[in-house]
């Protein structure tokens, strides 16, 4: 009698299954993706900006805030203050005003604004230099005199 030769290959079948469904399952995910992206594009220019004063306390207690009024130059009316960076020149540290500028401005004469710049003091007695940059080079310095409570 003759032997009738079936021709199974189970694993064959097996891997070209698993594959298909890889396939299938990544088509889907990929597909459901949103390639509207909603969120809106913030073209601002961000630049330094030189400190021209600080007005402040000049003594304070340990671990109390305090509050300095810092003026800086923007280069036209339509810069605003984005936030204080850390900088350092010469191996001291010290703040830098970051200002944020829209990408077309019609004021383009210099101004100087304000912010308000708080901090907590250290809760160690002692005296302390708050810094900011006004040039490249150079901090405005202000003294601070921290005592015990």
């Amino acid at each position: 009698m003759y032997k009738i030769r079936t021709n199974n290959y189970p694993m064959k079948n097996f891997k070209f299954q698993s594959i298909a469904v890889i396939l299938f399952i990544f088509t889907v995910l990929t597909s459901c993706s949103s390639d509207d992206d909603n969120t809106p594009k913030d073209d601002s220019i961000y630049k330094s900006a030189y400190v021209t004063e600080v007005v402040g306390p000049t003594t304070g207690k340990t671990n109390q805030e305090l509050s300095y009024s810092v003026a800086f130059q923007v280069e036209n009316g339509c810069g605003q203050f984005h936030q204080m960076t850390d900088v350092s020149f010469d191996k001291v540290e010290g703040y830098q005003v970051e200002v944020k500028y829209p990408p077309t401005c019609s004021t383009n004469v210099p101004e100087i604004k304000r912010t308000v710049y708080k901090l907590m003091s250290p809760n160690a007695p002692g005296t302390y230099y708050l810094r900011f940059a006004k040039s490249d080079t150079e901090f405005l310095v202000t003294t601070v005199v921290i005592s015990n409570n």
